[in-house]
């Protein structure tokens, strides 16, 4: 299962388009959000893509890789910079994409899906 956060519903809805072929996909609009459905699927989640724009994005992340070590985060925003990516590292983001969403994102989901489920 992969969870979307993003406060964009246009990026919500490319992102259940082009992810929820093959898996399961769940859509958080706020922070929030995104911690009540964490809570809810439990281990079960094996990837969080989150705007790192939003706000609470590194609180959320800090807290939810505290609680669960082997999930893995893609932080998703504007304009990649390897900054965010060495940045967000040692709270669990393992990769960074750049919006908008386009089919191209899927394989770097799975690798990261994968890599979730081979550790």
């Amino acid at each position: 299962m992969i969870l979307v956060v993003d406060n964009d519903p246009e990026v919500l809805g490319r992102a259940s388009e082009v992810l929820n072929r093959d898996r399961q996909v769940f859509l958080a609009s706020t922070a929030k959000q995104a911690a009540d459905i964490v809570d809810r699927l439990g281990s079960g989640l094996s990837v969080v893509l989150i705007d790192i724009d939003l706000p609470g994005a590194y609180n959320l992340i800090k807290k939810l890789h505290d609680a669960n070590p082997e999930l893995l985060f893609i932080a998703i925003h504007g304009a990649v910079r390897a900054s965010v990516l060495e940045a967000t590292r040692p709270i669990g983001v393992v990769e960074a994409l750049e919006k908008p969403i386009t089919p191209a994102w899927k394989p770097v989901v799975e690798r990261i899906r994968a890599r979730r489920f081979a550790s």
